[in-house]
């Protein structure tokens, strides 16, 4: 589903206390600087998400991170996973000396992890926080997040969430407040 249709949401905005919707997207050239700098392609889809979403959360649970993250945090993320690997089921699909070589592109609210190996960003894998195992969700973003919003379970844990109706919150100051306004000089 292209991301251009998806419904953009903004609770702070529909009980009045913002005055409208912002998102904060980026733009193309920051997308191809940062895989510039750390030679990667982005899987199909990435550009699109972060050029026309943004900073958010998809369906309050998927949150993709923006280019300046990924270049900020690729490496300690790597680092990350090689002292804490523990997705030994899934190796046949992804092993942990490539695994450790990954870009995390994204997470959900319940602490799954969403990376690609830079050798083949058409492959877009889950580390689920509840399950020993990893799963391959797509050969592009689109997928992976369609993917991503089924819950699955299996006999080692559980990944996902279902989400019938899709819709973007884009990430919005006031959240961090938690309802309270606040002069921006305090």
């Amino acid at each position: 589903m292209p991301f251009e249709t998806i419904k953009i949401i903004d609770p702070y905005v529909e009980k009045g206390w913002t005055p409208e919707i912002k998102l904060t997207v980026v733009a193309p050239d920051e997308v191809k600087t940062v895989e510039t700098s750390i030679s990667v392609s982005f899987p199909d889809g990435y550009k699109e998400y972060v050029t026309t979403l943004g900073f958010g959360e998809y369906c309050n649970f998927i949150r993709i991170n923006m280019p300046s993250v990924i270049l900020s945090d690729y490496k300690e993320y790597q680092n990350f996973l090689d002292e804490y690997w523990f997705w030994e089921m899934g190796e046949d699909l992804l092993p942990k000396e490539k695994a450790i070589e990954s870009i995390k592109l994204g997470d959900t609210v319940d602490g799954d992890v969403i990376i690609f190996h830079p050798s083949n960003s058409n492959e877009i894998y889950v580390l689920p926080r509840h399950d020993d195992m990893l799963y391959k969700i797509g050969g592009n973003l689109y997928e992976a997040i369609d993917w991503l919003c089924v819950e699955r379970k299996s006999e080692t844990g559980f990944v996902g969430e279902t989400h019938e109706k899709r819709y973007f919150v884009p990430d919005n100051p006031f959240a961090y407040t938690h309802g309270v306004l606040r002069p921006n000089n305090i």
